[in-house]
């Protein structure tokens, strides 16, 4: 997708047609995409504002369906959202297509036999009713037989305490997920005692075993995405590059092939590939091919996430109109290198040639790289608070935010 430097630099006169919406993953046991959990932003003051939890859950849904587009945040996944005490009781929900989504009742919902009603017919009527941050307690069984997930809030439930809880639930046919996972030895913690369901940030924090042995191709094809992001690179290199390794050549052959239906004849060289596509294109889908096979056994969320920061830092330093904008792709390409790799980030960076600059961004955050790195990293928490990108307001980091979302969609399509 080609972007001008104006498309994202210059924000319309009015700020309120841009909006944000949060999007967390959910997981499966082997770290599968299950369904996102949509939050509500606001793109006025750069925060969620929860002093008003139905109008937020409002805005977050029209932002959502009429202005943004669900299938362009969630693809084909469902999509978990927020229900108040109040949207549920005045049936709001019955207007969301039930076949799209996962109604979170809140905390802060209590069992009231109104409420209970209104649950159960949606439950009738064919929705999925989760309960956010449960804790287990007597009064919550009502709920809890009205709902098909429970999402278990492991920072209020010590670990020693957490099996009772699960064995407790096991009582009733609900499935378990385990929200705000922070490590790897909780994950595993979780997945022992036979959750469904993951969520938090764990994904990005690396399992190292000790005397483990990187696999040589991911390392190969690390190599590989440093070399051809090289803005001197030559169309020459480039087709060398590729042919060093078989399987990038044949998956680039057969995206041109399949891309070029117009073509009277077929592409039977990396070389004709390269001339025909431009230097560009077969650079970004060499990456994109690269990555998947460093990737491989590792959760696709991880390859979205990771090229999604890479076109979004691409697309703030252009309308920064910042030099080198393929240094900034590399930056947010490499954010998950540690995880790729099954390393610690100094350790992996250690084996792919990167400029200084860029393994400082990596590390530290530091420079022009690493502050664009951290607004983007910020913006996909939904740190609003902390996001900040030079002289941009919230409309151009969305604009890029958006754009880079769309540009993975395609890209990973076309592959």
């Amino acid at each position: 997708m080609n972007v001008s430097k104006s498309s994202i630099s210059e924000p319309p006169a009015k700020k309120s047609d841009y909006v944000f919406v949060g999007r967390q993953p959910i997981y499966n046991a082997d770290l599968t995409t299950y369904a996102y959990e949509l939050l509500f932003r606001s793109s006025e003051d750069n925060r969620a504002d929860f002093s008003d939890g139905e109008r937020a859950t409002a805005r977050l849904l029209l932002n959502t369906f009429a202005e943004i587009g669900l299938e362009r945040i969630v693809g084909t996944l469902p999509a978990f959202f927020n229900a108040s005490e109040e949207f549920i009781l005045k049936r709001h929900c019955l207007a969301l297509p039930k076949e799209r989504v996962v109604l979170e009742v809140l905390e802060d919902v209590r069992p009231t036999p109104e409420v209970l009603l209104a649950l159960s017919e949606l439950r009738d009527e064919g929705y999925i009713l989760a309960l956010d941050d449960y804790v287990h307690s007597p009064d919550m069984v009502e709920l809890v037989k009205l709902a098909h997930i429970i999402k278990v809030d492991l920072p209020a439930i010590p670990s020693a305490e957490l099996p009772k809880h699960v064995e407790q639930l096991r009582n009733h046919d609900v499935r378990l997920l385990a929200e705000k996972v922070e490590t790897s030895e909780e994950f595993e913690l979780c997945k022992r005692l036979g959750f469904d369901y993951f969520q938090g940030y764990f994904f990005c924090r690396p399992t190292v075993i000790t005397g483990r042995q990187v696999p040589a191709n991911r390392v190969t094809m690390m190599r590989l995405i440093a070399k051809i992001q090289q803005p001197d690179v030559s169309l020459d290199q480039v087709s060398e590059i590729i042919q060093s390794e078989p399987s990038l050549a044949f998956r680039l052959l057969r995206f041109v092939n399949s891309a070029n239906s117009s073509l009277s004849g077929k592409v039977e060289s990396i070389r004709h590939a390269v001339t025909l596509a431009g230097a560009n294109r077969i650079k970004t889908m060499a990456c994109l091919s690269a990555l998947a096979e460093a990737g491989d056994e590792k959760p696709g969320e991880l390859i979205r996430t990771v090229l999604t920061r890479a076109k979004m830092a691409e697309l703030l330093a252009v309308a920064l109109q910042n030099p080198s904008t393929e240094s900034y792709f590399l930056t947010g390409l490499f954010s998950g290198l540690d995880v790729l790799l099954d390393l610690p980030m100094e350790q992996a960076l250690a084996m792919v040639p990167v400029s200084e600059e860029i393994a400082e961004a990596l590390t530290s955050f530091t420079g022009e790289l690493g502050e664009i790195l951290n607004c983007v990293m910020e913006y996909e928490r939904g740190n609003w608070n902390q996001i900040a990108c030079g002289s941009l307001g919230n409309a151009a980091i969305c604009d890029a935010y958006l754009q880079a979302v769309d540009w993975v969609s395609e890209a990973l399509a076309d592959m």
